[in-house]
Parts: structure tokens; C-alpha cells; sequence
């Protein structure tokens, strides 16, 4: 029983240095490293713009156009993925948002903070 234990996380352990070999680093359960947004997240940040929007403060006038424009991302990869996006609204204007896409590719979301700056670091919140 105990070899059989030892196995498996041997094969998982494999697994994932296989695919941090494949130049897509897979970080189970911490953040990973800072990356140039893609126009993938844009489409993500893109699908889920009202909800970006509705979760700001009431002083934000949401009949006038916001630009909600990725910049930077981390990612953490748990039963899906959260997606942590420095998002440019306006010049030298940031928000940071926290998106979950769960395994079935439905998405939310799961956070947004305020008053960022471009040398901000985006961080777990």
C-alpha cells in the first residue's frame, strides 16, 4: 500500500515537471510569475466586463464608457484557475481583478481592488 502511495505521487510529480518542461509553468496553488497580458486574457477580462463594472463603488458613473484594458496577469491554478489582471482604465489609472474560470469554463468575478498604480504589484487578495 505504502509503494502505491509513493507511485502516484511520483506520476503527479512527473506530471508536473513535464509540464513546466512544455514552457507552460504550472504552479499548483501559488501564484505564478508576472506576465504581459495576451489578447486571451483581454477576451476573458472582455466576457466579463459588466461584472467588473457593477462590482465598482457607486461613485463610478456607469453610463459613461470605461476602458477596461489588461496590462499584466499571475495566475493560480486550482480546481480551474484564478486569474489575478492589472487592468489599465484611463491614463495611468489601475484596477487589479480576480477572475475564476472553473473547469467547465464558466467564469466570475471574485474581486476587484481600487486606486493601483502601474508599479503596483499584483498580489493574492
Amino acid at each position: 500500500m505504502k509503494n502505491s502511495a509513493v507511485f502516484a505521487l511520483s506520476v503527479v510529480c512527473a506530471c508536473i515537471v513535464a509540464g513546466n518542461a512544455a514552457n507552460r509553468p504550472i504552479v499548483v496553488g501559488g501564484l505564478g510569475r508576472t506576465k504581459y497580458a495576451t489578447p486571451e486574457i483581454q477576451a476573458l477580462v472582455n466576457s466579463v466586463r459588466r461584472d467588473i463594472i457593477m462590482q465598482l463603488p457607486i461613485g463610478y458613473n456607469r453610463e459613461v464608457y470605461l476602458p477596461l484594458k489588461a496590462r499584466f496577469y499571475r495566475e493560480q491554478v486550482v480546481a480551474g484557475r484564478k486569474y489575478f489582471i492589472k487592468i489599465q482604465t484611463g491614463p495611468m489609472r489601475f484596477i487589479h481583478v480576480r477572475i475564476y474560470k472553473d473547469l467547465r469554463g464558466g467564469t466570475s468575478v471574485s474581486g476587484v481592488q481600487l486606486q493601483k498604480s502601474i508599479r503596483d504589484p499584483i498580489e493574492y487578495f
